[in-house]
């Protein structure tokens, strides 16, 4: 019992003796550093040298065999084309065969066909982009989705190390100026913080539908490329001291 009382006394008393220890930067403010934060942004437009385009491909009949072999025919026409136009990223996305269906009345629906559909996607620049979406229309496509302008993966890794270095270094110097005002100077970086923006592709939307015998007829559609707006913030935590 005794034992046991002065252990819990011995444990109260270096409690209180560090709860009392002194504050070394009250008492000694410049062995301590001051923390300061700042933010920098640097932005930067970047082409689009890239075009992802997507093309549907369709046909109909009577039965399945019959829009099977169709559909066929006209997807490998439209891959060998693109394949000779030296594309890039060229993809068979969907294939999907539906029934046909006449509604009935007093009756089940009646299937009076089939319809057959395919999905392809692929990449190009801008200056080829023309001709080549004209040439899917002759080709077995009977249906532009889309285009989607941007650049690319690469360009934009580049762009986005040049901008992190650049904020990078207008961060660090906002502190130095900061603390040169407080009469201080940073002695150390203790966080960085990258933010990166995300780029947003520039999507051209809208069906362009065709028959097959206006398909023969398609004039190149020229479309300005544009560019993107890229930035990227960085936030620092730096020590300076007197």
């Amino acid at each position: 019992m005794n034992v046991r009382l002065a252990f819990v006394m011995m444990l109260g008393c270096a409690t209180v003796a560090q709860a009392q220890a002194p504050d070394s930067c009250a008492t000694a403010p410049a062995t301590c550093a001051t923390l300061i934060t700042t933010r920098a942004t640097s932005e930067t437009r970047i082409p689009n040298t890239a075009v992802d385009v997507s093309v549907g491909v369709s046909a109909s009949g009577k039965d399945l065999p019959e829009v099977q072999r169709a559909l066929a025919t006209q997807s490998n026409g439209l891959l060998a084309y693109l394949r000779a136009q030296k594309v890039d990223r060229l993809i068979t996305m969907s294939v999907n065969f539906s029934p046909d269906t006449r509604t009935q009345k007093n009756a089940p629906d009646k299937t009076v066909g089939y319809d057959g559909s395919e999905q392809v996607s692929f990449r190009t620049t801008p200056e080829k982009a023309p001709n080549i979406l004209a040439g899917v229309l002759t080709n077995g496509a009977n249906e532009i989705d889309g285009t989607t302008f941007t650049p690319t993966e690469q360009e934009i890794a580049d762009a986005r190390r040049k901008l992190s270095e650049d904020a990078t270094k207008t961060a660090i110097e906002q502190a130095d100026a900061i603390a040169h005002a407080a009469g201080m100077k940073v002695v150390s970086v203790r966080n960085i913080n990258v933010d990166n923006s995300v780029v947003q592709p520039m999507r051209v939307s809208g069906e362009m539908m065709f028959e097959a015998k206006a398909a023969m007829a398609a004039v190149p559609m020229q479309a300005a490329s544009g560019d993107q707006q890229l930035s990227v913030s960085v936030n620092i935590t730096a020590a300076a001291m007197r």
